[in-house]
């Protein structure tokens, strides 16, 4: 066929192409005709033409593109850029090189007749995806393995491509900002923004082949074609992420952690049928850690409750990824890519609710509460754990042996963040602490006999909100940082909120002892709690959709410490049936009787009572106060770890309890005296 009737050609369905694309033999005569067809919506796709045949179909065996030139040039020494796709091809040889490229890229170059690149330089310049590096790689193992040629490929990272242009790239949307260069990025798109002869030339410097150094195997194939979509990157904090599209869903893992890494050996032996090196999996991840860093976008991720817009989003933790996602008018499960959520080893699943199932009076059976406003309060610091930032209210659960503490904890926990570690002791130390907040949403800590004045100052912390940050390994000077809130559930036999701060921030229950007939058998009460449990959750949503619609509209007379939880969960009351400030009264009775707990279990509150209700108002530097203290009340000053001997330590506790003493009419004043200027504190009854 002549040029003319090439030109000429139409599809009986597509119509006239909008490019061609003509293969020819060694000779020059046509063989394959490329026609490229352009979609309304910007997209593309290819018919082939067989021209000796005269038919809308491939030839069997294929010739390289442009091969005259390619042959041509067999005798000058000069190297063969291979490309993935004809328009690539032909901006390189624009430029004055030697390029080629298969018929049908990454899906077709196992039909072409590749036997004119035996014994030359072959340089591969894949596409910016994984498509087009697995289309590299496999065409570098075929040569090397059929005809001995070890090609190099041409690295395509983002870092490289801006150090090839001086870290400014000629086209704005080539990442000028320093942003990535899009994905599919090509040789074409590199000639169109500007690329002359001397970036080309330093970028095909850089070309090495396969996997470093090491030449080809079949088995080398690249991680990204195991899965359907891969994206790398990374978050706020500096944490690498990968996520994955397998099964028709999206997966999110940590790079640092293992469970990635045995997702891609068992990928690879899936595909391979061998398992790969420790080393080569090592090689991968760390590859990927970089890229995630360096190149990849920064998003937050996720524990079990995430924000989308304007929407919550609830992670089930189900091996499918399904979430429940609720808005203002109501909540729906789906699949989704976006929020991210990151898992840890523990997490378990959530059952899936049903829309219109919602119980929340189901719940009164699992757990151990003695009034009403008990119920309320237990089922408001439920609702405030799906909100997806703090303030949490601590839950402290009291009582004696045999209330069913632990049960309850157990109970709260898997309404919201199950775990296979359903409840933990009290860590050691602020470090541990921090693991265990980054593995999940919700803590529960079981059997607490005391809580050391760190470790309060620490869930204070995790409560209302502040950073933490400690070193990865003892040895080493990488930090951990940590910024985040968590609710925490706490269980004892003894008052765990002693400590002033402690108590302004915390919901505390006592549990009601259970009597011996009133005790039920373990396994029987977990065998119900399932059929339960998807309509407790679903009442729980029903809750949260109505505090996100009534939640501008609310306002409180009185606002506590923990003002947000508290006005989260009074929006969500008509939905629990429950009268218009229940809630809010329930919760500040509440901490009212925590301030009396806290300020009858504090030495140093306790003693400064009694001074004012004996003597009436007082005043001294910290050392005099410690001093008249001790003398005149050493029953309730003795012990050294409850009463502060030194003024910088009074003085701490002071402000620790001073809000609790100014609401019991104590008024605290600082001042200064004499020549020396002395720090006076003056205390007498407002």
């Amino acid at each position: 066929m002549t040029a003319t009737e090439l030109h000429a050609l139409r599809h009986p369905k597509a119509g006239q192409p909008d490019a061609q694309y003509v293969y020819h033999d060694a000779s020059g005569a046509a063989i394959l005709v490329a026609n490229r067809f352009d979609r309304p919506d910007g997209s593309k796709f290819f018919l082939p033409y067989d021209p000796v045949r005269q038919e809308w179909k491939a030839p069997e065996r294929r010739p390289l593109y442009r091969l005259p030139e390619v042959t041509a040039a067999a005798n000058t020494n000069r190297p063969v850029i291979v490309t993935e796709g004809e328009k690539c091809a032909d901006a390189l040889a624009a430029l004055g090189y030697v390029s080629t490229t298969t018929f049908g890229g990454a899906n077709g170059a196992h039909k072409a007749d590749l036997a004119p690149l035996k014994g030359r330089e072959v340089i591969l310049w894949p596409d910016k995806d994984a498509p087009g590096r697995k289309y590299a790689e496999g065409l570098a193992v075929t040569l090397h393995r059929e005809f001995g040629t070890l090609p190099r490929i041409v690295p395509v990272a983002d870092l490289v491509l801006r150090n090839v242009t001086g870290g400014a790239p000629i086209a704005a949307n080539d990442g000028a900002s320093g942003g990535p260069y899009p994905k599919g990025w090509d040789a074409a798109d590199a000639v169109a923004a500007g690329w002359g002869v001397r970036q080309v030339n330093t970028l095909l410097a850089l070309a090495r082949p396969l996997d470093g150094n090491r030449e080809p195997a079949p088995d080398d194939d690249a991680p990204a074609p195991l899965f359907d979509g891969m994206e790398l990157w990374h978050t706020p904090r500096g944490e690498p992420f990968i996520s994955i599209r397998r099964g028709g869903h999206w997966e999110t893992f940590a790079l640092d952690g293992s469970t990635f890494k045995r997702l891609l050996a068992h990928a690879e032996y899936h595909a391979s049928g061998k398992t790969p090196s420790a080393s080569k999996l090592d090689d991968q991840v760390r590859q990927m850690i970089g890229q995630a860093l360096f190149e990849g976008e920064r998003r937050e991720a996720f524990t079990r409750i995430g924000r989308q817009g304007d929407a919550l989003v609830l992670d089930l933790g189900a091996p499918d990824w399904s979430a429940v996602e609720i808005t203002a008018s109501g909540w729906r499960v789906r699949q989704a890519k976006e929020p991210r959520f990151k898992r840890a080893p523990s997490m378990a699943a959530l059952p899936v609710p049903i829309a219109g199932s919602g119980d929340l009076d189901a719940l009164r059976a699992f757990v151990n509460v003695g009034t009403d406003q008990e119920f309320r309060l237990m089922a408001g610091w439920l609702l405030g754990c799906l909100r997806p930032s703090g303030p949490y209210p601590l839950l402290i659960l009291t009582g004696e042996q045999g209330s069913a503490k632990s049960t309850t904890s157990k109970v709260l926990r898997a309404l919201v963040d199950p775990s296979t570690l359903e409840t933990r002791s009290f860590p050691g130390d602020e470090r541990d602490l921090v693991i265990a907040a980054q593995g999940a949403h919700v803590l529960a800590f079981d059997n607490l006999s005391r809580i050391k004045p760190s470790m309060a100052d620490a869930l204070c912390r995790l409560a209302t909100g502040g950073g933490f940050a400690t070193r990865k390994l003892h040895s080493d000077a990488d930090e951990v940082l940590f910024d985040a809130t968590r609710p925490c559930i706490l269980n004892g036999i003894p008052d765990l909120a002693e400590r002033a701060d402690l108590a302004d921030r915390a919901i505390a229950l006592t549990l009601p002892t259970i009597s011996e007939t009133g005790r039920v058998f373990e396994q029987e009460f977990w065998a119900r709690f399932p059929e339960a449990q998807p309509r407790i959750l679903a009442a729980l949503l029903d809750a949260t959709a109505c505090a996100l619609d009534k939640l501008d509209a609310v306002t409180l007379a009185e606002r506590p410490r923990m003002a947000d939880f508290a006005r989260w969960v009074t929006a969500a009351e008509p939905a629990l049936g429950w009268p218009p400030g229940a809630f809010l009264e329930a919760y500040q009775a509440n901490r009212r009787a925590l301030e009396e707990t806290a300020l009858d279990g504090n030495a140093l509150a306790s003693a400064i009572l009694a001074l004012l209700a004996d003597h009436g108002p007082w005043q001294g530097t910290a050392t005099d106060w410690i001093a008249h203290l001790r003398r005149c009340y050493p029953a309730l000053t003795d012990a050294a770890d409850a009463f502060p001997r030194k003024p910088a330590a009074f003085g701490a506790e002071l402000r620790r309890i001073a809000p609790l003493l100014r609401r019991r009419g104590i008024r605290i004043t600082h001042d200064r005296e004499g020549k020396d200027r002395r720090r006076v504190i003056i205390m007498d009854q407002a």
